[in-house]
């Protein structure tokens, strides 16, 4: 038991948790910027939705080479270059002097989560336990909405409360960053982590060969990525425009929509580590289902809610059982793939995801525009539900 505590709680993993902080805090700064865009440039929802997908775009090409670059180089580069990436990407953002160039500066940006993911989880997983392969993923996912809420909540503090412009937000971060791309190189190698695991690790069913696209498609997988297609489709139709939703249809103003929007996700901190400690003792097929269940029954009272209040309560428990969540998908990744292509796992694992997000946003813009965006709520729903089914009967774990 002392063995797998200080796995848990071990250098490696908590660099993975602080660094998918800072790999997601410029994620959720775009969405609550929509408004202010759509008055300073002029853009119609359609035009923002189709903004929206493009980073997603850049993300759908890079993901498979994303994998193959942390399978072969090994993770520790391939979060460094993600760093790198992040670094450069945001002073151009800071700079960009037309739409073009915000644009090509912000899909830039939305490759470091492209690059990080597949070498991150990979690296966690294999320095874990698999006694305690979800607690791990728990704490490293903890850092993820963290990132998610505190870009959001310093936007809302830097134009709201300081009164500078939203610019000033991604100078913010730069420095932060650098910091951490530091700690990342004080990592140790895959191979020496792994070999301290290895005695306690059991055969895999997934057995090791040689690396190739065609040894990863396993039925299980292939079911498992188009459920998780299916449920981001769902999440995005509202998330891509909830900033938009708070101001124009709860009265919210950008800043206070931007404090909403962050802080939704700062219930990830909280319940991601949670649910994989949960997830290790239930198992993961069982308590997916569970809180797939409970979260897409909190959507449903969010969009019936009669006040402001009543939405954010029951979003914000959405948002936390959905969260709940994150461990069991992840460890999932890892028993369907083997050791040697996990790179490559996790970047199939987040290719739907890409494709989705490069055309649901769009979607999105224009259904919004034509029937409202009160309606994305009812649409998002009943696509959750049919995800929540098919990973009840089709996904077999």
């Amino acid at each position: 038991m002392q063995e797998s505590k200080e796995s848990v709680l071990s250098y490696g993993i908590i660099v993975m948790s602080v660094t998918h902080l800072f790999a997601h805090v410029f994620d959720r700064v775009f969405p609550a910027l929509m408004p202010i865009f759509r008055d300073e440039f002029s853009l119609t929802l359609v035009e923002l939705g189709i903004i929206a997908s493009i980073p997603y775009a850049f993300q759908t090409f890079l993901s498979i080479p994303a994998g193959y670059f942390t399978d072969k180089y090994g993770a520790k580069k391939a979060m460094t270059l993600s760093f790198i990436i992040s670094i450069a990407s945001a002073t151009v953002v800071a700079i960009s002097t037309n739409v073009w160039m915000l644009i090509f500066s912000i899909s830039c940006l939305a490759l470091v989560t492209t690059i990080y993911h597949p070498a991150s989880y990979s690296y966690t997983t294999k320095i874990a336990t698999s006694k305690n392969r979800s607690r791990a993923l728990g704490l490293q996912n903890a850092g993820g909405p963290l990132g998610m809420s505190v870009g959001p909540l310093s936007l809302s503090l830097v134009t709201g409360f300081l009164g500078y412009g939203w610019r000033f937000v991604y100078f913010l971060w730069i420095i932060p960053i650098i910091i951490v791309l530091l700690a990342v190189q004080r990592l140790r190698s895959e191979e020496t982590s792994t070999t301290a695991v290895k005695s306690s690790e059991p055969s895999n069913p997934i057995p090791d060969t040689k690396p190739n696209l065609k040894s990863l498609f396993t039925f299980g997988l292939v079911v498992f990525l188009v459920y998780s297609a299916i449920r981001n489709m769902g999440g995005q139709m509202i998330s891509t425009f909830l900033p938009t939703y708070l101001k124009d249809f709860r009265g919210l103003s950008v800043a206070d929509a931007s404090l909403i929007y962050g802080s939704i996700n700062l219930m990830g901190v909280f319940s991601a580590p949670l649910g994989g400690f949960l997830a290790d003792r239930v198992g993961t097929k069982r308590w997916l289902v569970c809180v797939s269940a409970v979260a897409t029954a909190f959507l449903g009272l969010a969009y019936v809610a009669t006040t402001t209040t009543l939405f954010l309560i029951f979003y914000f428990l959405n948002s936390f059982t959905t969260f709940l969540g994150m461990a069991a998908n992840s460890a999932v990744v890892a028993s369907l793939t083997p050791s040697s292509q996990r790179g490559m796992g996790y970047a199939l694992f987040f290719l739907p995801m890409s494709i989705v997000g490069s055309i649901t946003p769009a979607i999105a813009g224009i259904i919004g525009q034509s029937l409202g965006l009160s309606f994305l709520f009812p649409l998002g729903l009943v696509i959750s539900a049919l995800a929540l089914v098919m990973l009840q009967f089709g996904v077999r774990i």
